[in-house]
């Protein structure tokens, strides 16, 4: 194709663009799809190229988004290789920022079998509490989640609810005799640490 003809091409699917013509906008696509996947790819090395592809997608359709802002069709290729740069560079960024967190958290919490053991039979405790909680006589069931829940002490409890504080106190003396029959120890000593 002659030069003069792949201009008046060009022009004709940037004006097709800026009218939201679909056949002009995949006419572009086609043109540039596989250089710019090409050059993501090459950015991201040696992420996957599926990878690549999922960020030219996205720019594809910010630049459908923004089609009536290109006065060129050097300015949508333009738009093109800028606008895959930045978002290569940023998912860059975001892995780094990860891999750092990833690698300091490895240094800084060095879990042993054991402690993540531990870590899951203190959710299950965590877990099992809230459901004997749930299941209190409706005094005990609002001062212990307010005690719990809100980190409220007793004077904040007795205020709230209209009620003496030696009251609030007996009904969180109740709640732990009832809890500590159900859930035995380990429950308890549990149920003490939060308080």
């Amino acid at each position: 194709m002659m030069r003069n003809d792949e201009n008046m091409v060009n022009e004709l699917l940037l004006q097709g663009l800026r009218n939201g013509d679909h056949y002009a906008f995949h006419q572009i696509f086609q043109k540039f799809h596989k250089a710019i996947v090409y050059f993501a790819n090459k950015l991201l090395y040696p992420d996957t190229y599926s990878e690549a592809e999922e960020i030219v997608q996205d720019i594809f359709v910010k630049l459908y988004e923004k089609k009536s802002s290109f006065n060129s069709f050097e300015s949508i290729k333009a738009f093109l290789y800028i606008s895959t740069k930045n978002a290569c560079f940023d998912k860059i960024a975001k892995e780094k920022v990860r891999s750092h967190r990833f690698e300091k958290y490895i240094q800084n919490f060095n879990e042993s079998e054991e402690s993540i053991l531990k870590h899951i039979i203190d959710s299950e405790l965590v877990s099992q509490l809230g459901a004997e909680i749930d299941l209190l006589p409706e005094k005990c069931r609002i001062i212990m989640r307010q005690f719990l829940d809100e980190d409220k002490n007793a004077k904040e409890i007795a205020d709230d609810l209209g009620i003496s504080i030696s009251t609030v106190n007996n009904q969180k003396a109740r709640a732990i005799s009832i809890i500590k029959k159900r859930l035995g120890s380990a429950g308890i000593a549990l149920l003490l640490f939060y308080l």
